[in-house]
């Protein structure tokens, strides 16, 4: 199984891109108390996105359990994006639906992109469980895909991710064992 994981509550910085976000005191706090749970033992690995947010979220994660990280440059979040505050989540619902948000990476590369690098990542561990931290709409985008929703379906889901979150998929069935959201 495939154990997606989105990264945890970030201190927002405007004044900064996103991919250089770190992980807000609450943040820690919520990945301190999800890496206690006793399901992160049955992990082979985890790989993380490079982004400071991902790889805080996975060291707490890997820490209580002893887990090796490694770094996967393509589990980053959707590349070029800016906060744009109170209309993020539109845009985020028209880059579902299909509409090119220009400076955005294209959709179909950022699934691409994504696709790969977790095919990958599932055939190194082809009989046991391994965890992956991402990003939202990246993590949206795969399972979109992975299980045939339309925009409106994705954006719903994007909706729902909570920070963090966690949803695990059997990627050769391609079918959701645990969706986001769930306790």
């Amino acid at each position: 199984m495939l154990y997606l994981i989105r990264h945890s509550g970030v201190h927002v910085r405007p004044d900064r891109p996103g991919p250089e976000w770190h992980l807000s005191e609450e943040g820690r706090t919520a990945i301190e108390a999800l890496g206690q749970e006793p399901r992160w033992g049955t992990l082979g690995r985890l790989y993380t996105s490079p982004e400071p947010k991902a790889v805080a979220t996975a060291q707490r994660l890997a820490a209580p359990h002893g887990l090796l990280i490694t770094i996967e440059g393509g589990l980053r979040e959707v590349e070029n994006r800016a906060w744009v505050g109170e209309g993020y989540a539109e845009q985020v619902r028209r880059y579902l639906a299909g509409e090119a948000a220009d400076p955005w990476e294209a959709k179909a590369g950022a699934l691409d992109r994504v696709r790969a690098c977790l095919a990958g990542i599932s055939g190194r561990h082809p009989e046991g469980d391994v965890g992956v931290v991402s990003h939202g709409l990246v993590l949206t985008i795969y399972l979109a895909d992975l299980t045939g929703l339309d925009g409106a379906a994705a954006y719903e889901l994007w909706q729902r991710i909570r920070m963090p979150d966690v949803a695990v998929v059997d990627p050769v069935a391609a079918t959701i064992e645990r969706a986001f959201g769930e306790s």
